[in-house]
């Protein structure tokens, strides 16, 4: 069954992960680590985003990320693609470098924040890469040292990192390096995954609807309590059903939905996961984008009549498998 669709939306706390393909892998030497961390940097300053958290460790990463006005999903798509060609040009490799689709779930900062923070910086010390809280402020790719003592950092957004800690610097590294401590010496954590509740009967109105007494309203793609995933369901069930899309936009999506690259949703051919996901791309088109039959005839390279069994295709994958974009 096709994946949920992102849910996007400015302003809102991102916890961004990702790992190598088959545990592997992603960053082998100090090029990989600057290159990538070049690449998140650069993209959060273009789209106005701000990092509160970060690591990387040899098979995954994770980020903290305050989301801007560009997509998170369109940042996240130069970031991967771009590093996944260069690293495996650089290691004589071939094929995918990230284990599926990375994961962005939607936290309430206020409930979570302070558990995110910790979570994320610890992961080295968790990893075995560092002995202890000294060490880690020495490791490179994590936000920790920048955090604590104000290290030159591309991605860490420092001022306000701070602001959640403290009314002043001194209080908020002070208050920080003691909740490092604390989490450090226990060994479990809260789950911090995205909880429960699919929305398998389609959109968001109908899943707001689903709550009956004490029974709590959740979602996969978000990490909150009920009246929090209420309000993101919301906001993006206004998103959903007022704006217009973009072909751009459109075919992010799809990408996520079906886990098919865009270059493999044009390639001409028959096979069956990439057709499905350009029958679905066309539907979308000329439901969401009002792109006409002649349009998707040029950008795909197909026949009028092959625009028209597809947008038919794509209308009953939408109605059967309950997509909602």
């Amino acid at each position: 069954m096709p994946r949920q669709a992102r849910i996007d939306i400015p302003g809102q706390m991102y916890h961004v992960m990702s790992r190598g393909i088959e545990r592997g892998q992603i960053f082998i030497d100090d090029d990989d680590y600057v290159d990538f961390v070049e690449r998140v940097g650069g993209w959060l300053k273009k789209g106005g985003g701000k990092c509160l958290a970060w690591c990387l460790i040899p098979n995954h990463f994770h980020f903290l990320i305050l989301r801007g006005l560009r997509p998170l999903s369109e940042i996240m798509h130069h970031v991967l693609t771009g590093y996944a060609v260069n690293f495996n040009g650089r290691h004589r490799r071939a094929g995918h470098l990230f284990q599926n689709r990375y994961k962005a779930i939607i936290c309430d900062a206020e409930e979570y924040l302070l558990e995110l923070v910790p979570y994320i910086h610890l992961n080295p010390l968790r990893a075995n890469l560092v002995k202890n809280l000294e060490e880690l402020e020495g490791y490179k790719w994590c936000g920790h040292a920048a955090a604590v003592k104000g290290v030159p950092d591309e991605v860490l957004d420092r001022d306000t990192f701070l602001e959640h800690f403290g009314s002043d610097e001194h209080t908020a590294v002070v208050k920080y390096q003691a909740l490092m401590a604390e989490k450090a010496g226990k060994g479990a954590r809260v789950n911090l995954d995205g909880g429960g509740l699919l929305r398998s009967l389609g959109g968001a109105a109908k899943a707001l609807m689903i709550r009956s007494g004490e029974k709590i309203l959740s979602d996969p793609r978000i990490l909150g309590e009920g009246d929090f995933v209420e309000s993101v369901l919301r906001a993006a069930g206004e998103a959903d059903e007022n704006a217009p899309k973009s072909r751009a936009e459109l075919l992010s999506e799809v990408e996520g939905l079906t886990g098919i690259l865009r270059e493999d949703i044009f390639r001409r051919g028959h096979d069956r996961a990439p057709a499905r996901a350009r029958a679905l791309y066309c539907y979308l088109c000329k439901e969401k984008a009002g792109v006409t039959g002649t349009e998707l005839m040029r950008e795909l390279g197909i026949s009028q009549s092959g625009v028209s069994r597809a947008i038919a295709k794509g209308r009953k994958l939408v109605e059967s498998q309950k997509i909602v974009i």
